[in-house]
């Protein structure tokens, strides 16, 4: 009896989620033919669902993001491409369309330029993919214990001792490899970097409306998130200025 229960459990389960699967393909599919219809805002509609799903893909957040461009929803639409970018940081038409988007950003904002070392970390962190970074960890160790391998089975000293060393540097860039992967996904995770979706939000020097006013930002504005607290956040913009916000006033990436 527990063995057909198990059996029947499995085949009930195996059922939801297939039509579950099928229910998702006709929503995504239904998606992309309100787009091509050109009811943009349908097709948001639509496409945002499957994300409620628990679907996560840089696709499906690119067509999100077209989506709410064509509806000029320019907020949204970059929004989606920055989430897009972030699950795939090698998605051209993303990058490409994210420009476009910004073109229409009311605020324009010189950045505060980067030292040497701090764009090479953030070119690290933020750019090479979770994949990139075991694909290098994998590569590394390969060559690493290549070399050990040739240490034991080779003959001369100078070649012992090359293959050593080198092995040696090569083991410790799998491992660094390893540790910059994880590292990299720990900070992408934790949203740190945000986009203003309310028309006009005003930044405080403390967390409560009594705050002394600092300056204003508007919509569709990327920035980075320092801390929080209650229903505050701390933002910091592109020039180096910070300020308080309400959490409403804006949208983790």
């Amino acid at each position: 009896m527990k063995k057909i229960f198990l059996i029947v459990f499995s085949l009930l389960v195996f059922s939801a989620l297939k039509a579950q699967n099928q229910d998702s393909e006709a929503l995504f599919k239904k998606a992309n033919e309100s787009f091509c219809a050109k009811d943009f805002v349908l097709a948001s509609q639509l496409y945002e669902q499957l994300i409620e799903q628990g679907y996560c893909a840089a696709e499906l957040n690119y067509n999100l993001g077209n989506a709410y461009y064509k509806s000029e929803n320019y907020p949204l639409a970059i929004l989606n491409y920055e989430r897009a970018i972030k699950q795939d940081p090698d998605f051209e038409d993303a990058k490409t369309n994210l420009k476009l988007a910004n073109l229409h950003l009311r605020d324009k904002i010189n950045s505060v330029p980067e030292s040497n070392i701090s764009a090479i970390f953030n070119f690290f962190v933020k750019k090479i993919s979770l994949n990139t970074w075991a694909v290098l960890c994998l590569v590394f160790l390969a060559v690493g214990l290549g070399l050990f391998l040739l240490y034991f089975f080779a003959v001369e000293q100078k070649m012992k001792k090359f293959s050593f060393s080198f092995g040696f540097i090569f083991a410790l860039f799998s491992i660094l490899s390893l540790c910059g992967g994880f590292y990299a996904e720990a900070v992408n995770s934790e949203s740190s970097e945000a986009i203003i979706i309310s028309q006009v939000v005003t930044a405080k020097s403390s967390p409560d409306d009594s705050g002394t006013d600092l300056f204003r930002v508007h919509e569709g504005l990327k920035v980075s998130i320092k801390d929080k607290s209650a229903d505050w956040i701390e933002i910091r913009i592109s020039d180096g200025r910070t300020g308080w916000v309400k959490n409403s006033s804006l949208e983790k990436i």
